[in-house]
C-alpha cells in the first residue's frame, strides 16, 4: 500500500500545484496497456473518491495495429473500476513504420496518437485527456532538448489546446518510475510489453541510461533535476544579461563544488 499511497499523494500534489482538474470535468485516461497507463487509471479511479468535487472518468486504447494488444485485460480492469472503455483501431503503425518510413518514428507517432485520442476524446464528450507520462519521462525529454535541440524545455503538465477543445493534463509527473514498477506488483495489474519494433533503442532510451548514470553519481540526481525545472524563479541564464538583469557580483550563483 505504501506505493499506492505515495502516487495518490503526488497526484493530488500536480493536481493541486497545477489546476489539472475541475468540479465537473469528464476526462479520458488514454490506456496502451503498459505500466505507467495502467498504474494512472487505476489512481485515477481511486483519486474520484479524494477529489473535492466530483469528475468523470472514461478510458480509451488506440490500437496502433503492430499486433500484440490484449485489450480484454484492459476492458477487463476498466469494468472492475466502473470505467467506460472505449477500443479503437487505427493505422498508425503502418504510417510511421511503412508509408513513411521514419527513421526517428516516435515524434510522429505521438504526434499521430495525440490527434487520434484529441479525436476520440471530443467524441466522448471528454474535455480534459489524462496521460501516464512520470518523472522520468519529464527528466528524459528534458535531456533530450538540452543534447538534441540546445534548449532548455520539458512537457508541460498542463496543456490547454484551443484548436482541439482540448486540455491534455499528466497527473503523475511527481511519481518516480520505481513508485510505478512497486505499485504495478502490489496490485496485481496486467501490464503489456510495448510492441512497438523500436521500444529500447531510442534516444529517450539513452536518455535513461544517461539517468542512471547520473544516479551513480548523486542518489537524488532525479530530484534536483525536477526542482530545478520547476523553480524558474531561480534561473541564472544568459538572457538577463541581455535584458540588463545580470546578478551583481556579490549575487553571483556559487559553486556547488
Amino acid at each position: 500500500m505504501k506505493n499506492v499511497k505515495f502516487i495518490l499523494g503526488a497526484i493530488r500534489k500536480a493536481d493541486e500545484e497545477f489546476g489539472m482538474i475541475s468540479d465537473g470535468d469528464h476526462v479520458l485516461v488514454g490506456v496502451s496497456g503498459g505500466k505507467d497507463s495502467m498504474v494512472l487509471l487505476h489512481m485515477m479511479g481511486l483519486y474520484r473518491y479524494f477529489f473535492p468535487g466530483t469528475f468523470r472518468l472514461s478510458a480509451a486504447t488506440l490500437d496502433l495495429g503492430l499486433g500484440g494488444l490484449d485489450a480484454d485485460a484492459i476492458a477487463r480492469c476498466c469494468r472492475e473500476r466502473n470505467i467506460p472503455y472505449v477500443f479503437r483501431q487505427t493505422n498508425i503503425g503502418k504510417v510511421v513504420f511503412e508509408t513513411r518510413q521514419e527513421s526517428n518514428p516516435c515524434s510522429l507517432c505521438a504526434k499521430m496518437r495525440r490527434g487520434a485520442l484529441h479525436t476520440l476524446a471530443r467524441e466522448l464528450g471528454c474535455s480534459k485527456v489524462a496521460l501516464g507520462h512520470h518523472r522520468e519521462d519529464v527528466l528524459e525529454t528534458f535531456l533530450l532538448s538540452l543534447l538534441y535541440e540546445g534548449r532548455l524545455n520539458t512537457f508541460s503538465p498542463v496543456v490547454r489546446m484551443d484548436r482541439a477543445g482540448i486540455t491534455q493534463i499528466r497527473p503523475m509527473v511527481f511519481v518516480p518510475e520505481r513508485r510505478l514498477i512497486g505499485a504495478v506488483r502490489r496490485l496485481g495489474l496486467p501490464v503489456q510489453e510495448s510492441p512497438c519494433p523500436v521500444a529500447g533503442h531510442t534516444r529517450r532510451a539513452d536518455m535513461k541510461k544517461l539517468l542512471t548514470y547520473l544516479h551513480t553519481l548523486r542518489p537524488d540526481a532525479e530530484e534536483y533535476m525536477l526542482r530545478a525545472i520547476r523553480k524558474t524563479h531561480t534561473y541564472h541564464l544568459w538572457d538577463q544579461a541581455k535584458e540588463g538583469r545580470a546578478p551583481r557580483s556579490d549575487e553571483e550563483t556559487p559553486d556547488p563544488y
